[in-house]
């Protein structure tokens, strides 16, 4: 494996690698269409909303640069952004060739020469199997695993709840208070941004907070429609974890479900969450045998530089 920050790419290609910008859309978009190679993970956000950010380049090769169309092209892009630091996630990648690995190579290149230094993990949420051909290359290791539930119907098993506790709709107020608790509850890849959690709520069929004692301390939202629901998030305070918050929110949201007709429920966790998956099990949600790989690329893992990598 390489070591991380060698990646370097090859200076002929170097030349052709620039930072997108919004005349680029159109090209983009054609490329993720048709494109031999794509991955997204671009959460609630369009692809194009991402091209603002410094860590979104394309490769030109600087040619007529038009199809047949006269519409401009573009072979390769790839877009690394973090929402919220420090940890960044692969946005967007794609290439019109499966010879693409060495212009994914030169990008990658580009995107950590312009890296804000705050950054300590760059990580790639695997939904198909040919990023694997390129990313120990690049110098990425694999980090995580995530595991996919489901639930046939929503009913609901016999649960203890904590006294003083109040679950209740969302308020666009309590948003502050929820990124603070994704803060203290989640490892950096793994937190959203109150602007992450507002474009959640927006795509939400579901989303539902927890107050313990009078202070808010846990949150889930969920999406989906058409008789099938996916609860994209729960999360529980540290400091209350253990006391049955959880189990009430999951059974409030499979009450909220069947009142939309639901069906089926399915959730995603990561494969070491112990706690979560003996919550989910109880309630009647199942593997699906589906999973995904998670890899990750750290900046500051190179010799004679501390290791920034998150415990």
């Amino acid at each position: 494996m390489q070591l991380a920050n060698s990646v370097t790419g090859e200076p002929i290609l170097r030349r052709h690698v620039r930072k997108a910008t919004p005349q680029d859309a159109g090209a983009i978009q054609r490329l993720m269409k048709m494109g031999v190679y794509v991955h997204l993970h671009t959460d609630w956000r369009a692809p194009g909303a991402w091209l603002e950010r410094p860590g979104f380049v394309v490769f030109d090769e600087g040619h007529t640069g038009e199809n047949l169309s006269g519409k401009s092209e573009i072979p390769a892009c790839l877009a690394i952004a973090a929402e919220p630091p420090p940890a960044a996630w692969v946005r967007i990648a794609a290439v019109d060739s499966t010879a693409g690995y060495s212009r994914t190579e030169a990008m990658f290149a580009a995107v950590l020469d312009t890296l804000d230094p705050n950054i300590n993990e760059i990580a790639w949420f695997l939904t198909g199997y040919w990023p694997l051909h390129w990313l120990e290359r690049l110098g990425f290791a694999p980090t995580s695993n995530v595991l996919t539930y489901r639930k046939e119907g929503v009913s609901v098993p016999t649960f203890s709840s904590p006294p003083q506790l109040v679950i209740r709709p969302l308020l666009m107020d309590d948003i502050p208070t929820l990124a603070a608790i994704e803060e203290a509850a989640f490892e950096p890849r793994w937190r959203h941004s109150a602007e992450d959690l507002f474009l959640a709520w927006r795509h939400s069929i579901c989303f539902t907070v927890a107050l313990h004692e009078g202070q808010l301390m846990a949150f889930q939202f969920s999406t989906g429609g058409e008789g099938n629901a996916h609860l994209s998030r729960m999360t529980v305070h540290p400091s209350r974890q253990g006391m049955g918050i959880g189990a009430a929110l999951l059974a409030d949201a499979l009450n909220n479900y069947r009142l939309q007709n639901i069906r089926a429920v399915t959730l995603n966790t990561q494969a070491d969450n112990s706690p979560s998956r003996r919550l989910y099990e109880r309630f009647g949600f199942e593997l699906t045998g589906s999973s995904y790989p998670v890899w990750s690329y750290y900046p500051d893992k190179v010799a004679g530089k501390p290791e920034n990598r998150p415990e």
